[in-house]
């Protein structure tokens, strides 16, 4: 059985230089587990280690990259004066960068997984590296750079592909000379290598002694305000390094959220605010929680200053968010199960603690965090990380003939949300369907009542075929699917589907396939979403009457809602679904969307605690705060 991927829950790209791009489907490294290195002799007695996992083929370099001869005196010392126009990168490993590097090169290791995907640009590489400030706003702004990539032992006819992916990424702006070191760093001279021991990034979530089980919960939320705040220079995905004897749980909660909590992201992140025209005449009318994105505008540091707050929104959402899953891994163990008692008192020791009455800390809600079936049923995810707590997991509804069999497989990898304290829309939060999962996703929608589908995977990448481009039948439940109505709108196709159950039975459903929504990003612009949105609620609306064929469900679940995890754009559309909803359809007893309560954090933060990882990254958090920004300043004020 071939090896479940997992995916990257914690990728912070930036939005996409001008040049359109596609996504694709990306996959990360598995860290749940300690990778080998053995360190080899280099031909001049240098203690250069190469990586065993560091694959080469014979390659044909591109006619515009440079040739820089490792033995060559006189080159290297250009590209090693510490010029500020000439940048080294080294794409090997943070520990064999740690050991020994060329004099002045820095290290952007990326996943080659995520590096062969063309939505994961330039920017994206970039702002998922330790780069100074000023490097990471030279190349974002397109200055003319000499750019130098190694590893260590690529030659030009047989190259590594994180060397070949890397300096694909800079190829596509004229701006950047591109030059690769032939021969890799294993054939430089002694005098151009550093090999004075660097720091390596620990991880934040790395247990304070090798025989530690997990922090303790004053532990936890001491290190949320103090020990798990990364170095300036730590970066996101590159210099990842596991300690060398972690706790299994420890290695389970690693391989959930990769580099977690993501701190001090304010330093390293690079975003331009994108305001809506008619901001600075109607800036004074946005609702009391959104005003502090008013705060200083106009000055020179206003966009920095406001991504400074917006970051640590996040932070605080991300360390809630790890205890949470420490918990759940905790109680994973049968043992500690019977013995896990929440206890409040241990979670306040540290002054900043992030508990109020009105935003509960994860030790101190009603919520016992598990995840039992995720772990059990593996072939059923399409991420061996992205597992669903069972409190608020979407169980598989039995057919009434096979309804006695014991045992039976209820796992389906989804959850519910519903936030009545923002909106009535009842949401179910999924996967894309694996081949192998088909029924239980159409299953799921005919049980649960479900009325409309939004997905927000890129059609032409997902593979082998989608699931809802053509008529289905399921036999084992006499279950059939048929596309009666196909329209396409600007960056979404819209489909009317009849289901039939036993040739009797028929319901509709509306499909919403948005198109221009990046993995790991966010869409270009916000009236396609707030489009889609429109058109559904009127399609939605109009099946009010439509109940679920099953007295296990008394209610119908209006929205079923996946990306391809089902997490990061799932949680995002989610939240602009819920917080537009707040504004357009208040009712008594919902949270005023006029008031001072943070709409977009109160809603992730309430996602966060059905499933894990909704609106998965910095740039997603964002994103949901200027649509919401751009809707009220055009609609509302």
């Amino acid at each position: 059985m071939n090896q479940i991927p997992s995916i990257v829950a914690d990728g912070v790209p930036v939005r996409s230089p001008p040049s359109s791009s596609t996504t694709a489907h990306g996959l990360s490294l598995n860290t749940s587990s300690a990778f080998p290195t053995y360190p080899v002799k280099s031909p001049i007695g240098m203690g250069i280690a190469l990586s065993p996992s560091c694959k080469s083929h014979p390659t044909t370099l591109p006619d515009n990259v440079l040739t820089v001869d490792a033995t060559n005196v006189d080159d290297l010392s250009v590209y090693t004066s510490g010029s500020s126009d000439v940048l080294v990168i080294d794409v090997r490993p943070f520990n064999l960068y740690s050991a020994s590097r060329l004099k002045t090169a820095r290290n952007i290791c990326i996943p080659s997984t995520l590096l062969k995907r063309s939505s994961y640009d330039m920017a994206h590489v970039i702002n998922s590296s330790a780069l100074p400030p000023e490097t990471k706003n030279r190349l974002l702004k397109f200055i003319p750079t000499k750019i130098l990539v190694y590893d260590a032992s690529s030659t030009k006819g047989q190259l590594s592909t994180s060397l070949l992916q890397t300096l694909n990424k800079f190829l596509k702006y004229d701006c950047f000379s591109v030059a690769f070191l032939n021969g890799g760093l294993q054939s430089v001279d002694s005098r151009f290598v550093d090999t004075k021991a660097t720091t390596p990034m620990r991880s934040p979530i790395s247990p304070q002694t090798p025989n530690s089980a997990v922090m303790s919960n004053s532990e936890l939320m001491q290190n949320g305000t103090e020990s798990l705040s990364l170095p300036s220079d730590a970066t996101f995905l590159s210099g990842f390094s596991l300690p060398s004897a972690t706790a299994s749980n420890q290695k389970m909660l690693m391989s959930i959220k990769k580099n977690l909590p993501r701190l001090d992201t304010s330093t390293n992140y690079n975003h331009e605010l994108r305001l809506p025209s008619k901001f600075a005449e109607r800036m004074h009318k946005l609702p009391k929680w959104l005003m502090f994105l008013a705060d200083g505008y106009g000055s020179e540091d206003y966009n920095k200053s406001i991504i400074n707050k917006l970051s640590e929104k996040f932070n605080k959402l991300e360390k809630s968010e790890q205890l949470r899953l420490s918990m759940a891994i905790n109680n994973y163990d049968k043992q500690s199960l019977s013995t896990m008692q929440k206890s409040p008192s241990h979670v306040h020791d540290s002054p900043e603690g992030h508990c109020t009455p009105s935003t509960l800390c994860p030790y101190c809600d009603e919520i016992t965090y598990t995840i039992p079936k995720g772990i059990e049923y593996g072939d059923k995810n399409r991420y061996n990380n992205i597992w669903p707590y069972e409190h608020s997991r979407v169980c598989l509804v039995s057919s009434p003939c096979s309804a006695k069999k014991e045992n039976a497989d209820d796992y389906f990898n989804a959850n519910y949300i519903h936030y009545e304290k923002l909106s009535r829309t009842k949401y179910i939060a999924t996967q894309n369907p694996l081949e192998a999962t088909n029924e239980d996703f159409w299953n799921t929608v005919w049980y649960n009542g479900v009325k409309g589908i939004v997905c927000l995977n890129n059609p032409s990448l997902i593979s082998p075929r989608t699931y809802y481009d053509s008529d289905s039948y399921f036999s084992k439940g006499d279950l059939a699917v048929e596309i009666r109505h196909k329209q396409k709108y600007d960056g979404f196709t819209f489909r009317e589907i009849e289901m039939t159950k036993h040739q009797t039975t028929k319901k509709t459903v509306y499909h919403f396939a948005y198109s221009d929504w990046p993995d790991f990003g966010t869409p270009d612009n916000f009236h396609t979403v707030f489009n889609m949105m429109q058109i559904k609620n009127d399609k939605v609306k109009s099946l009010s009457e439509q109940k679920p064929p099953s007295s296990k469900i008394p209610q119908a679940w209006d929205l079923l809602v996946h990306c391809s995890a089902g997490c990061g754009r799932t949680g995002c559309y989610i939240t602009l679904d819920m917080v537009i909803d707040c504004f357009e359809n208040h009712s008594d007893g919902a949270l005023d969307p006029w008031g001072d309560i943070d709409l977009v954090y109160k809603s992730i933060q309430f996602q966060r605690q059905q499933r894990i990882s909704m609106v998965q990254n910095l740039e997603q958090f964002i994103y949901c705060y200027e649509s919401i920004l751009n809707y009220v300043v055009e609609k509302l004020v």
